[in-house]
């Protein structure tokens, strides 16, 4: 056990001192060997002696578990090697192993949050023992043939360093089964040397980095798209040679390529599919810094938190996968990554040091972690620098394309077929536009209806449903995610009950619907004790005291940045507790939401507050009202569930997120802040610094780069909540986020305007007073996206108007262009056209720095319907 521990230690170049390396590596294939008796005593009594015409007594190698005796068979003169076992293995890895399991065990009992440490020896022992008994290494053999032969026809079998292709071939040794025993083991001959022998890879002609490129993959196909992989590739392991491998195994053109060799398949592992799933997610996740793809996989491999610290563990899986680098380099990143992880151990309490719950510490986990940190140690042993996960993602997205999660479809027909359009011209040109930023790769999936005096003008759709699911196309009925299409829905939810007299748009919340948001008229005297003067504090809590829902309606509350303190995934899919997060409390003033300026002097956009403040507006007015607490979608159904049509219900309209027996597209996204944030934090953990992120060509106006700093420091440490694809994981499907988390389909959200905009959910005059323009901001944040169409656009500067929770929309050329609605940060957007009666929705499942693609599409509504 402790030779196979110095084989693990002589394999992290990328940590351990060169000259520990250099010595330990002696063991990897120079370990002490059994005695040339002792071998052929062994071979007798398995009584293949006579299979053979010469077998060489000396070993070509030997290590911790057995060592290879290069042979010849006496039938067909094929050079053969035969693997023979330690007499002693057993007996000594045996001891070893339960002395590892005592001491783990008491460790479990004297640090209880490391009580996985046994789970982790319990799992390596199982698979240690497996090595002792060669049958089952030739069935690990038969099974990584049949993997790399489906690599071979699965994929293009080329490396680069980033220059032209190289063509390579990996050769897994085969075994002859009739010849081999539990403690014997023959098997084909392999040409090749030690992957870092560096004479041996300038004898190949290739550059360091795509050797590496091309050991990279083979693996990665292993662990992501096959039923086994290698747990062991040490360099001892990993054999190079010049040349690939032709039809028949036996002949090599060393004219071109190389081919990689894997020996020793005795510690290999087998996953179960949805392990692998898991171990796919995983690494998509990280390569793609997919925060709610990442906690997906938590909980497909059974890996259970204690606690929920989504960027900090979006870190460590990366720093995993990290880029490989050269040995001083990688040295250098390890060395401040373990500070910075002892820094944050020690300002954490006695329990939570771990963050996984001891006894749910998925075994494969092990060996997952163990064979990438040696495939780091290799990469930083031959010098390379190379994105690890770049390579790794290809693979681990081909292992998602076949699950079922991400393939399965509505089994009913698609509502559009038996759909009556009525303006097939329009339908035309709309289609036509949607072709062309499809092709210009503007947009992925889109859906575009168009509803005048309750009749369908155009419902079209295009593309597929987005990231994971591009293998599945998008139907009429499939929904979106709207992001902030939804303010509508709340914002119409808090109008009616306005109108129904449950609550005064002017009345601070906090003296009648909502007192724990603000319970005192002067500050508490501990939440005093635990901020500065600086903070202004007396003075932002009476601004808090006169905050009113025409306030937050109008995103001049003041807490347009304001998250709560300790939100996670699993509370942001919670809309009520979310909203105590803006409560106060007195057992954690320091978490006390204050606005940041006097509400009613400015306004900036709500991006998630909004819901959260419009919600508890909502649920303390009913309670106030009819005497009982109930929740925000218990609301909602009451007061307006009634007022939808069943044809609105069943298109696609789901306002609290859950997608029931709908199509539901994933959001993909080519840049965001949370993903800029994340990896500032990742390279500052391992000592190195990021660019500033604030030097963004986007930012026009000063106040705006004040508010991004703002933004970005708020949100520090919780930069998840604006991962838009956060909304595409498990966690989330039905998270209800009343500011952002809907999932409408195009026409659904067309209906809603056009039942809204013709008085089936609100009064004509109370629609009339809400539509009307009553906030200003300039300067947008870039958290309102897809808004053009949706502000007075100038040269310089750029406004967006706000009814009350309406965008008041402008239509570029249009005679009469007033129109209200709301767009999202993904470009959908749903609005009505006030003139011509006409209700637009339009939804998007991308999310990119395009701005024009919504815009394109409702100029040709406006040209064709002459507004």
């Amino acid at each position: 056990l402790w030779t196979k521990t110095a084989q693990y230690m002589s394999s992290r170049a990328d940590f351990v001192p060169v000259s520990y390396v250099r010595e330990l590596s002696k063991l990897q294939d120079e370990a002490p060997a059994t005695s040339w008796e002792d071998v052929h005593q062994m071979l007798s009594k398995a009584g293949i002696l006579d299979h053979f015409s010469h077998i060489e007594e000396i070993p070509i190698a030997s290590a911790s578990i057995g060592q290879v005796h290069a042979a010849t068979l006496k039938k067909t003169d094929k050079k053969v090697v035969i693997k023979c076992q330690h007499p002693h293995a057993l007996t000594l890895l045996s001891d070893d192993f339960i002395s590892l399991k005592i001491i783990a065990r008491i460790v479990g009992i004297l640090e209880p949050e490391y009580k996985f440490v046994e789970i982790l020896m319990r799992e390596w022992s199982e698979e240690a023992k497996k090595e002792l008994d060669f049958r089952a290494e030739v069935e690990n053999l038969e099974s990584a043939i049949q993997s790399i032969k489906s690599m071979n026809a699965s994929t293009p079998m080329l490396t680069t360093d980033g220059g032209d292709p190289i063509p390579f071939s990996v050769e897994i040794p085969s075994p002859m089964k009739s010849l081999s025993s539990k403690q014997v083991m023959v098997m084909s001959f392999c040409e090749g040397k030690r992957i870092d022998d560096l004479d041996q890879i300038e004898k190949c002609n290739v550059p360091r980095e795509a050797v590496m490129n091309a050991v990279s993959q083979t693996f990665a196909y292993m662990m992501y798209a096959s039923e086994i992989f290698n747990g062991d590739p040490h360099p001892g392991n990993v054999f190079l040679r010049p040349g690939l491998i032709s039809g028949d195994r036996t002949s090599s053109n060393e004219d071109q390529g190389f081919t990689i060799v894997i020996l020793d398949w005795g510690l290999a592992k087998r996953l179960a599919k949805s392990k692998r799933i898991g171990f796919c997610q995983l690494t998509y996740a990280a390569s793609t810094l997919d925060f709610g793809l990442m906690m997906d996989a938590f909980n497909t491999l059974g890996l259970k938190l204690k606690r929920e610290h989504v960027a900090e563990d979006m870190e460590g899986i990366r720093f995993l996968l990290r880029d490989m680098a050269p040995r001083e380099t990688a040295r250098r990143r390890v060395k401040a990554k373990m500070k910075t992880d002892m820094k944050r151990a020690k300002e954490k309490k006695k329990g939570e040091r771990v963050p996984v719950e001891s006894t749910a510490y998925p075994g494969e986990f092990f060996f997952f972690v163990r064979t990438n940190e040696l495939l780091h140690g290799l990469g930083s042993r031959l010098g390379v620098d190379m994105k690890y996960l770049d390579v790794l993602k290809p693979f681990a997205e081909r292992g998602l394309r076949d699950c079922e999660t991400y393939m399965s479809v509505s089994a009913h027909p698609d509502p559009i077929s038996r759909e009556k359009i009525l303006d097939i011209p329009l339908q035309k040109q709309i289609d036509e536009v949607l072709d062309d930023l499809q092709k210009s790769n503007a947009i992925n999936g889109a859906q575009v209806c168009v509803i005048k005096d309750n009749q369908v003008l155009a419902n079209t759709v295009c593309g597929n449903l987005g990231a994971l699911k591009k293998n599945v196309l998008v139907r009429s009925d499939s929904v979106f995610v709207g992001f902030s299409v939804t303010k509508a829905t709340a914002a119409t939810l808090a109008n009616k009950m306005v109108e129904d007299g449950l609550v005064n748009l002017d009345e601070p919340i906090c003296e009648r619907i909502w007192k724990k948001f603000c319970p005192s008229i002067n500050p508490p005297a501990e939440l005093l004790e635990c901020m500065t003067v600086d903070d202004n504090i007396t003075e932002r809590w009476g601004w808090k005291r006169s905050i009113t829902l025409r306030h937050i309606l109008t995103h001049t509350s003041g807490l347009w940045s304001a998250l709560p303190a300790k939100i996670t995934l699993k509370t942001f899919a919670k809309v009520e507790a979310c909203c105590e997060g803006f409560e106060y409390n007195a057992g954690a003033p320091e978490d006390t939401l204050l606005p940041i300026n006097n509400p009613g002097s400015e306004c900036t956009y709500q991006y998630l507050s909004f819901g959260w403040l419009v919600a508890g507006c909502v649920i303390g007015a009913y309670e106030a009202h009819h005497g009982e607490r109930k929740t925000y979608k218990d609301i909602y159904d009451e007061v307006l569930g009634p007022l939808h049509s069943s044809e609105l219900k069943s298109a696609g309209f789901k306002p609290f997120g859950e997608c029931g027996d709908h199509d539901m597209a994933h959001v993909e996204t080519e840049t965001d802040i949370a993903r800029l944030m994340q990896m500032r934090r990742e390279a500052e953990a391992m000592g190195e610094m990021m660019e500033n992120m604030t030097d963004d060509e986007d930012i026009e106006e000063s106040q705006e780069l004040k508010n991004r700093k703002i933004l970005m420091e708020g949100i520090k440490g919780r930069e998840f909540v604006l991962d838009p694809r956060l909304l595409n994981s498990g966690a989330a499907v039905d998270a209800n986020v009343p500011a952002a988390g809907g999932r409408f389909s195009a026409k659904g959200i067309a209906l809603f305007y056009h039942e809204l905009a013709n008085g089936k959910l609100l009064s004509p005059d109370t629609l009339s007073e809400v539509t009307k323009v009553s906030a200003i901001e300039a300067g947008l944040q870039g958290l309102q996206g897809q808004t053009s169409i949706a502000n007075n656009s100038g040269e310089g500067q750029r406004t967006s108007q706000f009814g009350l929770g309406y965008q008041i929309i402008s239509i570029e050329d249009a005679k009469n262009n007033h129109a209200f609605g709301h767009a999202g940060v993904g470009g959908s957007i749903g609005f009505h056209q006030v003139s011509s009666n006409t209700s637009v929705g339009i939804m998007f499942n991308k999310v990119g720095a395009n701005k024009e693609s919504a815009k394109s599409i409702i100029n040709v509504i406006s040209r064709h319907l002459d507004w």
